[in-house]
């Protein structure tokens, strides 16, 4: 029996990820961290340090990256995409999100705001932030997490309202998750299937790619709140 091919994945998608190899039966083992930042365990990381590994899943932005620096190879091909989604406490209410003075005066109203030190957060940080601030007012309660999934700093009460890819939120337990957004909030991030220049497996880029855009997988992309592809 062939060996199952390594595909190191952003951690934010373990669940769906990990439904998928269970289905495929062994074809797959995948290995999870933070898709990029100063971590030895980044995936970009990782693979700057020749990882032994035969794919990755990467946000396109740092797939083509890393294409370019040499540490991995051939194109990336688009999987599916990950979008974001406030929550709040079980116990709270849930808040109108779907306009840009309801979003605002939430995050007004809030005490705390959650956000990640991944790339959500920097969204809401860099981009989402500065555009409602335009509207007035000052916001100079935002928390990063590192060491916990934001829903869960919710949950435990650490901040009122949080920020992160829907697909880290709806395995938490206490949360309430909304994401019916205004336009503005929303921040779609595809992610990419890309080959490892010194893959040993016998499978193709283009045949696991497939395996993950069929009507099974695709399934269970959108069960883990994922938007596949095809």
């Amino acid at each position: 029996m062939n060996s199952p091919a390594r595909i190191l994945a952003p951690a934010a998608f373990s669940s769906a990820l990990d439904e998928f190899a269970k289905r495929m039966e062994g074809q797959y083992v995948f290995e999870y961290g933070p898709a990029t930042g100063v971590s030895s365990t980044s995936i970009t990381s990782r693979i700057e340090q020749d990882y032994s590994a035969d794919f990755v899943i990467l946000p396109m932005a740092l797939a083509h990256k890393a294409i370019v620096a040499g540490h991995l190879k051939g194109v990336a091909v688009p999987i599916f995409a990950s979008t974001v989604a406030f929550c709040v406490s079980q116990a709270s209410q849930l808040p109108d999100l779907s306009s840009d003075e309801n979003l605002w005066q939430a995050l007004l109203k809030a005490s705390s705001i959650g956000i990640s030190t991944a790339g959500s957060g920097r969204f809401f940080r860099d981009e989402l932030l500065p555009k409602l601030l335009r509207k007035g007012g000052s916001v100079d309660k935002v928390v990063e997490f590192s060491d916990r999934s934001v829903g869960a700093a919710v949950a435990e009460g650490l901040v009122d309202i949080g920020f992160q890819q829907k697909a880290e939120l709806l395995d938490v337990q206490g949360i309430k998750i909304i994401d019916k957004l205004t336009d503005l909030a929303r921040n779609d991030t595809w992610l990419t299937l890309v080959a490892v220049p010194h893959s040993q497996t016998s499978i193709s880029l283009n045949s696991l790619a497939d395996e993950i855009c069929s009507v099974s997988s695709s399934s269970i992309l959108r069960a883990h709140g994922l938007t596949p592809i095809c």
